[in-house]
């Protein structure tokens, strides 16, 4: 056995500036290749007779890209955006997907062979091992955890990889034999904005088609960078304003999106809350708020008690309303809502929107007086001072969006990782309802931009479940925790009290306690635990508090990976594993069914994800579950489907093509909610919950001004440290092949010329950033592109690419009870306060 140490793979890193161009990514289409047609058909000439054209779906984390690959020699020489059926206009290849295949190929990136830690954790020293010992080691290690208690063996799966196979197995393996698992999306900084969307319309993420766009008269992003980070849609976005529509993006820094905008309204981080709440006050002032959207619905007319805050159910499940023409009360039943999708705001209507009323004994008032008040508390001044938007941009941002019908919001998450995450969408959905421009064509809020693609149940809860399609059913079966793992997707983006009783005994926990379970052992103990399709030091706050509390108290631990991460380092055993060129896979996402079949011989000893768990399966004696190949299973997702989408499938096709338009798909652009019916108690959108009451949540708010711990720091630590995805990688999987580095090649702190000047700080000089849990050092980058008093750097850099450190030793993860009570505490990367110096 030889030693390898992980710690001699280091990037090539270039010092030569920040580059904000993707020039070198031509370089990796092959030369004289013909695009596809629409039938997907590829013209050849002679000299490219010996080229393959393959498709395969990216399995990033991002929109699930159709991607179109030249083979040759069993390499892959180029990558371009495969063709859509039915929609050849959306067709894309972003950058981070057409440079990734460098990496994958790329020996001294791949992990090759199983290996064992030799030294201590951290220093990267392995030794080669076989796929024999690896999974006897395994195996011997789980069964002494689980012999004492099944819980204390830990699986936890990101993602790295959404194609099903590779995404979900992680997860049924922990279900299959009683150990636990973990809800991804707390830890990970996304489950603020899925909240706060869940929580108003029922839905975690809706979203207007990026063609439906076109149909909107103002577009307000906040924080919303597609250019970057969704590049299917920059097209559109560009149409739409040669169309004539407006866009105005929101944003701390002048990110790609707000410099292709119409207007770039720099602002503080965190405080876009208090934005929405001051427009809402400014569009209630001038009587711009749609009032018969508003009764119609809305919870706006909803009956609230004066004393207690909570609505009125004159009989069990529903509520009432007061009629103004008839001067009386009147009950109002969910199971009425809704409404035509007619671009309307509905009938006029005559139930009372403020006011005081008694009704049998009782005082209360509208809902919507609530929500008021609430606004009122953003006077224009205050909210300027807060923001840092000028007040004359404040007004002119709520008239132009009140008075421009329709127009659209998207928030992403971006806006949604401080403390309170969820209280940007929150009030986003509040502000688009005030205006009646939910349900419409050209307007909407929402964070996705591929609309609702294919006919639902309108059960919101089970959005995700549109994987259904497939002949899943063996797939789902585990044995005893089968409803618990169903559960488990069916919640993954919503609130995880929804379904906490059938998740805790399935073993399933909030990942916003897995810190708390290592170090505490509550929930449950952590002493064995294995990761898969996730860099978890890199991708997870406080890295001092994993590195140092957190992976010391679990005794053993495994990772399982293409590459050589963060996270492999502090492993006990790694594994290699293939990448989504190398396997079979399948998706569905929106309209299209994809499929990956192996396309280039995997590197060294890889194996896929679920060909890894059925080894193990087999020793912990539940292999019959695991009992076909990964191309088995695609065969059988796709070949005894009886979903009426897939009608017309033919697997011969598919095989040659890699994707199949489902026939029940929508190939224009779509909208959600424009039959008005909301997946919310009442039906209706609820900006007014009366079990946040105690919480003086009641309403959207902006508490994080007056109650965010991270303040107490402001005179040590006067500058806010934010973090952003940029169009160099998804996460860490894309870091730095050589077409990349045309884009980013090093991490660079971003910092206004204002922050820099006070510290003697020029561009490219190397700086010191630093707070009470860590410091890094890297080079800055001085620009009037990211507001006075905030810093930040894009997302995904390894410690390896900084000069000493890296950004996740500045970040922390504080709950908070409010978040803990809807769902769990989402990471708040962005509330960072930092000082800067010269190093």
């Amino acid at each position: 056995m030889s030693d390898v140490s992980l710690n001699s793979f280091k990037m090539d890193m270039s010092r030569r500036g920040f580059v904000a161009a993707a020039a070198g990514v031509a370089g990796l289409a092959l030369a004289g290749c013909q695009p596809a047609d629409q039938t997907g058909k590829v013209a050849e000439t002679a000299a490219e007779a010996t080229v393959k054209t393959v498709g395969v779906a990216s399995g990033y984390n991002c929109s699930y890209c159709y991607l179109q690959g030249k083979i040759k020699d069993g390499k892959i020489i180029g990558v371009e955006p495969g063709p859509l059926p039915n929609r050849p206009g959306n067709s894309n290849a972003c950058a981070r997907c057409m440079a990734f295949v460098e990496k994958v190929q790329d020996e001294n990136a791949r992990i090759l062979h199983p290996m064992r830690r030799t030294g201590e954790r951290g220093s990267g020293q392995f030794e080669q091992i076989s796929w024999d010992e690896a999974i006897e080691e395994i195996s011997a290690k789980l069964k002494a955890v689980m012999e004492k208690n099944p819980q204390a063996a830990s699986f936890w799966g990101m993602t790295g990889n959404l194609t099903t196979l590779a995404n979900q197995s992680v997860n049924r393996f922990a279900f299959n034999i009683g150990a636990s698992t973990w809800e991804p999306e707390h830890i990970m900084g996304d489950h603020g904005e899925s909240i706060g969307m869940f929580m108003t319309c029922g839905d975690p993420a809706p979203g207007h088609d990026g063609e439906d766009w076109y149909n909107s008269k103002f577009l307000l992003f906040f924080g919303a960078n597609k250019v970057d980070t969704y590049t299917p849609v920059a097209r559109h976005i560009a149409e739409a304003r040669r169309r004539g529509t407006k866009l105005v993006v929101v944003d701390p820094r002048l990110s790609s999106t707000a410099a292709m905008a119409d207007q770039w309204v720099p602002i503080n981080p965190g405080t876009d809350p208090a934005l929405i709440l001051a427009m809402m006050n400014l569009i209630f002032q001038n009587d711009l708020h749609d009032k018969a959207y508003l009764a119609n619905y809305t919870c706006a007319p909803l009956l609230v008690n004066d004393e207690t805050g909570e609505y009125l159910h004159p009989s069990e499940g529903t509520y009432c309303a007061w009629d103004t023409a008839s001067n009386s009360v009147v009950e109002i039943d969910p199971a009425d809502a809704g409404g035509k999708d007619d671009q309307t705001s509905g009938p006029e209507s005559t139930l009372a929107l403020t006011g005081s009323f008694n009704v049998d004994g009782v005082n209360c008032h509208p809902a919507m007086d609530d929500l008021m008040a609430e606004a009122a508390k953003w006077p224009i001044d205050r909210t300027a001072e807060v923001t840092g938007v000028p007040a004359e941009v404040i007004q002119q941002l709520a008239l132009e969006y009140a008075e421009a019908t329709p127009a659209g919001i998207q928030v992403t998450q971006g806006t949604n990782r401080t403390r309170y995450t969820y209280a940007t969408s929150r009030a986003a959905v509040t502000l688009g309802a005030v205006c009646g421009n939910i349900g419409k064509s050209g307007g909407g809020v929402g964070r996705e931009h591929l609309g609702v693609p294919i006919a639902t149940t309108g059960d919101a809860v089970n959005f995700i479940s549109a994987g259904s399609i497939f002949n899943d059913g063996e797939w789902y079966d585990v044995g005893e925790k089968s409803d618990a793992f169903g559960a488990f997707y069916e919640v993954l983006l919503g609130p995880y009290s929804l379904m906490a009783d059938e998740l805790i005994a399935g073993n399933a926990f909030k990942s916003s306690e897995f810190y708390d379970a290592a170090l505490t052992g509550n929930p449950v103990p952590v002493d064995f635990l294995y990761i898969a399709i996730s860099n978890f030091i890199n991708q997870s706050p406080d890295a001092n508090k994993i590195i140092n509390e957190v992976f010391p108290a679990i005794d053993f631990i495994v990772t399982a990976d293409p590459f050589r991460t963060w996270t492999t380092e502090y492993s006990d055993i790694v594994l290699p594993v293939a990448t989504y060129w190398e396997c079979w896979d399948v998706t569905n996402d929106g309209p299209f069914v994809r499929m990956n079949q192996p396309q280039i011989e995997r590197m060294g000893e890889s194996k896929s994800d679920c060909e890894i768990f059925s080894l193990l399966a087999k020793e912990l004696g539940v292999g019959d579950y695991w009992s076909k190949t990964d191309e088995e299973w695609v065969r059988t997702f796709l070949g005894g489907s009886e979903h009426p989408g897939m009608e017309s499938f033919d697997m011969d096709e598919m095989l040659k093509t890699g994707i199949f338009a489902r026939d029940d798909g929508v190939y224009g652009p779509s909208y959600p909610f424009g039959d008005k019916k909301f997946s919310t108690p009442t039906g209706r959108i609820e900006f007014y919950r009366d079990d946040l009451v105690p919480f003086g949540e009641q309403v959207p708010t902006c508490q994080r001004v007056d109650d965010n711990p991270e303040d107490a720091f402001k005179d040590t630590y006067p500058l806010q440290f934010i973090q952003w995805h940029s169009r160099a990688a998804v996460h860490t999987q894309g870091m730095l092949p050589t077409a990349i580095k045309a884009i980013e090649a090093e991490p660079y702190l971003v910092m206004n010329a204002v922050d820099a000047d006070a510290r003697g700080i020029a561009h490219d000089d190397v700086v010191r950033a630093f707070n009470d849990r860590g410091s890094m050092k890297l080079r800055a980058f001085v620009s009037d592109g990211i507001i006075p008093g905030t810093t930040g750097m894009s997302q995904g850099w390894t410690p390896e690419q900084f000069i000493e450190g890296h950004y996740q030793m500045l970040t922390h993860y504080t709950k908070n009870a409010v978040e803990e009570f809807i769902s769990a505490t989402s990471s708040p990367f962005n509330d960072v306060r930092i000082q800067v110096e010269k190093a």
